[in-house]
């Protein structure tokens, strides 16, 4: 997807995700590529929400927000959305495009899918498993 991604563009905030993924709404970034618009979400592979009940209602990032993992504090019970206190609607972002295929893109840096190394180490630990059944179980 990177070498893909060799175009860059400015994009601009324009909304956040209906849904959330640990309390935080994502961005999403509206960009133009020979004067049609596309849109892309900013993405994080893993985002760790340490939530208790005696935090503020304001809700911290621990960590930078361009960084590829997400490491927030919230009240369990309340929160704001942190992303839209860093990217209020209007902020630009630098969008990387494919040129055969502008939709195909990602906002500020490329983040891998981790669901890919999870099912991985799944898929290994249940091979593991099985060779230890094949050798160890009485026949």
């Amino acid at each position: 997807m990177v070498e893909q991604c060799s175009l860059t563009t400015k994009g601009k905030v324009i909304e956040y995700t209906l849904w959330n993924n640990n309390g935080v709404h994502f961005p999403i970034v509206e960009y133009i590529v020979n004067g049609t618009k596309y849109n892309q979400r900013l993405k994080y592979g893993w985002i760790v929400n340490k939530s208790s009940s005696f935090n503020k209602i304001k809700t911290k990032v621990e960590n930078d927000v361009q960084e590829k993992n997400l490491i927030i504090n919230s009240n369990i019970h309340i929160s704001t959305n942190v992303l839209k206190e860093h990217f209020p609607i209007g902020t630009e972002l630098d969008v990387f495009y494919s040129p055969q295929n502008p939709n195909k893109s990602y906002v500020m840096r490329f983040v891998k899918n981790p669901a890919e190394k999870v099912l991985f180490c799944v898929g290994l630990l249940f091979i593991f498993l099985a060779f230890i059944g094949l050798v160890f179980l009485p026949k």
